[in-house]
């Protein structure tokens, strides 16, 4: 026992001696002099060496590709320890939460005070450099600025230094709080004046580093203004995201895809001059900056921030696609000779990136140019390229009028299906939803899709499956089968909302392929994220309430199980809303199962008190007879003031059941109601067909202001029905003063009803079959993160 307790005691020193892995504890140590203290003495090392082993403050410099000018050099000099205690006691009180609101400004305008001279061994040090973040979000403005006027000769260093970043990108958004507030104004830009003047000689160096091409977009965004919860938007996006954008294009959103400037800009002059500075020291180094991730970073920044001043844009453009040296006009932008110059771009992922920014904010005249010279007769093998294809979207989603989209159809109409099969279906997604916003060419557009998307022997009964799991049906064709429990294709699901947006007589084909899917595969699409958005989008598009019933009817057994999910209970909640009564009854006792379950759930508690499944379990003839009304309400409101702009207000027809048992309701051949189906608007009788696929839209150019939002037919059938309000379930007799009365008809005589407005209609008036008021409050939106 005695031998074996020295042999551990022997091997513990052992162990002692070596570092980690059994390497001798020098190994671990990064110190110049392995083995000495600070002094160059053996033996025990101080705790000074040990942390500076550690942290490393003898860091290399940066290094900058294809730099024109040598980057600066970034000394690392050690913080002095009397200073680096007194930050540590600054930091030890701070974080001790005793110190009192009125303190913290007289704190942290003594340690800047500390701080000066010394910034910039402050702000590279790894561990103060947090307590000069901290410091610098809680000082005053005075104290904020008079730090950055102190490092603005260092700003640079800092800006490229992989911990001053950090700082400088702190002490922006601090700033950023103060920009409006007027008294404070002229000192702001005197500030950041005197650092963009220090910034823009070695902007070149600054634009290319990891870091300081960060720091130089943030403060491009703080000289133009952008708002602090709006910064994210001019920095990197993401593909996910700028994709969502291109293919989300409603019709009422004629300017999508086209980046606006909607802030004031602040401080225009220093702009101004940081704009010209950067691009003029950049301009002869344009072909290596371009190719450049960090410095394409900055040049995108910098045409967003430029839209609204086309002098400004277009000179940017000029330089960035035709050289520094160009002499072509303002009408005569890009000539064909530059085509191999741009064309060239689409090569790598960084130029690529920057050419798409450059078509979304290019003035039109410029569009038009890039589209007819450039790009035109060669679309099809752009698209099919690993960068060009996201040109091409950008392309086809920044276009400005129908004949552009026309244009770009004919060439790519008949390559829809190479193209979805070499796997770029984000074009063939981006042009559905050109065609939608710009209303035009939508039936050849999903001609085109089902041709792709269907066998060369097959019909088209199996199309929107197909679409749904778009990647798997393009390898295997033929030999595809529905693949249970494998997730469905997301730009499939994407192409399949954009469709339903159409009008009905465009998308029969797919109304009827949807409607014949076995009732397995609907449930199972429900299930899936981006199928269940897809029939959302079904149940809100124009088609008759008779087919969506029958769709609805497929899901009956599953809406247990799609509410305990959270996206799908999003599909049961619209198909709730778009249910009849006997509909609604039976997902209703479907939920009310499991009620216990759902409660549990992140949305279950919104999901049960939107569809009242309380209210259902203890009084269901009451439940019925609320629901009944709602629904009366709402299309009797519908058939008057039309769709709300406003608030999203949809009309739940019933199928076959009795209105207040008495009336019934008729369908058309669509399945639409035909006594609420449409109320004939003044610009209904102005239509031309101005859409190579017969699609009928309103004249707007022989239409007034006046027409266009239909003011005079609202006012006039406000007024009719206000006046027989006596047989309406707004307003009714009810011997009080007329007040109210007249609210409602002031209301009603209003073009446009905001959301509070519409809810003050409901509220005054609303009544139960007892005649008592009953307040009706329209319950907040559940928004779904995508």
């Amino acid at each position: 026992m005695v031998e074996e307790k020295e042999k551990k005691k022997k091997g513990k020193e052992k162990r002692h001696e070596k570092g980690q892995f059994g390497k001798h504890k020098e190994r671990n140590l990064s110190y110049k002099e392995k083995g000495r203290d600070k002094d160059g003495n053996k033996g025990k090392l101080s705790r000074d060496s040990v942390k500076e082993a550690k942290f490393g403050h003898n860091k290399p410099t940066l290094t900058y590709a294809d730099s024109s000018k040598p980057p600066p050099s970034a000394p690392r000099k050690r913080v002095d320890p009397e200073t680096a205690k007194y930050f540590s006691e600054i930091t030890n009180l701070l974080e001790s939460n005793t110190v009192e609101l009125d303190d913290i400004s007289a704190i942290c305008g003594n340690a800047l005070e500390e701080a000066r001279g010394k910034e910039l061994e402050l702000t590279t040090d790894p561990i103060i450099s947090r307590t000069i973040q901290n410091l610098l979000e809680s000082c005053d403005l005075d104290q904020l600025c008079g730090f950055l006027r102190g490092c603005a000769e260092s700003f640079p260093i800092i800006a490229t230094d992989g911990v001053g970043s950090h700082v400088a990108e702190t002490a922006i958004k601090a700033l950023a709080k103060h920009m409006y507030d007027e008294s404070s104004i002229s000192y702001i830009e005197d500030t950041l004046s005197l650092i963009c003047k220090i910034v823009a000689k070695d902007s070149v160096s600054v634009m290319q580093s990891r870091y300081g091409s960060h720091v130089l977009r943030s403060l491009l965004c703080l000289c133009k203004g952008v708002p602090l919860d709006r910064l994210d938007e001019f920095h990197v996006t993401k593909r996910s995201d700028v994709l969502a954008t291109r293919v989300s294009a409603g019709p009422n959103k004629p300017d999508e895809g086209k980046i606006r400037n909607e802030f004031e800009n602040r401080f225009e002059s220093v702009f101004k001059f940081l704009f010209r500075e950067l691009v003029d020291r950049a301009k002869y180094d344009m072909a290596k900056l371009r190719v450049d991730q960090f410095s394409s970073f900055v040049l995108q920044t910098v045409l967003r921030l430029s839209v609204g001043n086309n002098e400004e844009l277009l000179y940017l453009i000029k330089i960035l696609l035709c050289g520094p040296d160009q002499t072509l006009g303002e009408e005569n932008i890009i000539g064909s000779e530059q085509k191999d110059d741009i064309m060239a771009l689409l090569e790598d992922t960084a130029s690529s990136h920057l050419l798409e920014v450059i078509i979304e904010v290019a003035p039109e005249n410029l569009y038009h140019e890039l589209l007819t010279e450039i790009f035109m007769g060669s679309l099809f093998d752009i698209s099919s390229h690993y960068c060009g294809n996201y040109v091409a979207q950008a392309l086809i989603s920044s276009a400005r009028n129908s004949n552009q989209v026309t244009q770009i159809l004919d060439e790519l109409g008949e390559k829809v299906k190479d193209l979805i099969k070499f796997g770029k279906s984000g074009v063939v997604a981006s042009l559905l939803a050109a065609c939608q916003r710009l209303e035009t060419n939508r039936r050849e557009c999903c001609q085109a899709l089902a041709e792709a998307v269907t066998g060369d022997t097959e019909s088209n009964n199996n199309m929107i499956e197909h679409i749904l799991y778009l990647d798997s049906f393009m390898l295997e064709m033929s030999r595809w089968k529905w693949p249970s429990g494998e997730k469905m294709s997301v730009l499939g699901c994407l192409m399949l909302q954009t469709i339903f947006k159409y009008p009905k007589q465009y998308i029969r084909l797919f109304i009827e392929n949807l409607v014949s899917m076995e009732d397995e595969h609907v449930f199972q699409t429900a299930k899936d994220s981006g199928g269940a958005r897809v029939i959302e989008a079904f149940l809100s598009s124009d088609i008759g309430a008779k087919i969506k019933l029958k769709l609805i009817a497929k899901l009956k057994g599953h809406f247990g199980d799609l509410a305990m999910n959270a996206s799908s209970s999003f599909t049961v909640e619209k198909c709730f809303t778009e249910s009849n009564i006997s509909l609604k009854e039976a997902i209703c006792g479907e939920l009310l199962d499991i009620r216990l379950d759902i409660s549990k759930a992140r949305h279950g508690f919104y999901l049960l008190r939107k569809l009242d499944i309380d209210g259902y379990a203890r009084q269901p003839e009451q439940w019925r007879v609320r629901q009944k009304s709602k629904e009366t309400t709402y299309r009797e409101f519908h058939a008057v003031f039309g769709e709300p702009r406003g608030e999203e207000i949809k009309i739940n027809a019933s199928y076959n059941e009795n209105h207040n048992g008495k009336q019934k309701h008729d369908y058309n051949a669509d399945g639409e109601s035909k006594k609420f189906n449409h109320v004939e608007m003044p610009s209904d009788k102005k239509q031309k067909t101005n859409e190579k696929d017969g699609n009928h839209s309103y004249d707007s150019s022989k239409m007034s202001k006046k027409q266009k939002v239909g003011k005079p037919l609202l006012q006039k059938s406000a007024n009719k029905f206000i006046s027989n309000s006596t047989n309406t379930p707004f307003v009714r007799q009810s011997g009080k003063k007329d007040s109210a009365v007249s609210e409602l008809a002031q209301l009603a005589s209003k073009s446009d009803l905001t959301a509070g407005e519409v809810r003050s209609l409901f509220n005054a008036s609303l009544k139960n079959e007892k005649g008592q008021s009953k307040n009706f409050k329209v319950p907040f939106v559940r928004k779904r993160k995508r």
